[in-house]
């Protein structure tokens, strides 16, 4: 399903931008890095909205953001893909 666009939560932009500040303390150069490439695999969502897996909450999906440890769950309703949250991979839900 080829979608019309991809909303981010509110919840969503604080973890993004929580990351790439996490990220700057250390490199500045690879925080922006990560972050691009985490956006990159999210547009992937709108030739292919079923990329990702089943998620764990009834009615979402979890886009796994390869290279990185980041799972991006989200959802699709009418022709949008909704991004819920960007969390790390050991990070507990």
């Amino acid at each position: 399903m080829v979608v019309n666009e991809i909303v981010f939560t509110e919840l969503a932009q604080e973890d993004l931008r929580a990351i790439k500040k996490y990220i700057c303390c250390d490199n500045f150069s690879a925080a922006q890095v990560v972050v691009k490439h985490i956006f990159e695999r999210i547009e992937n969502l709108k030739e292919n909205s079923s990329i990702g897996r089943a998620g764990r909450v009834l009615r979402t999906r979890e886009l796994i953001i390869s290279k990185y440890p980041y799972i991006v769950p989200y959802q699709v309703r009418d022709n949008s893909v909704y991004i819920l949250r960007v969390l790390h991979a050991s990070r507990k839900w």
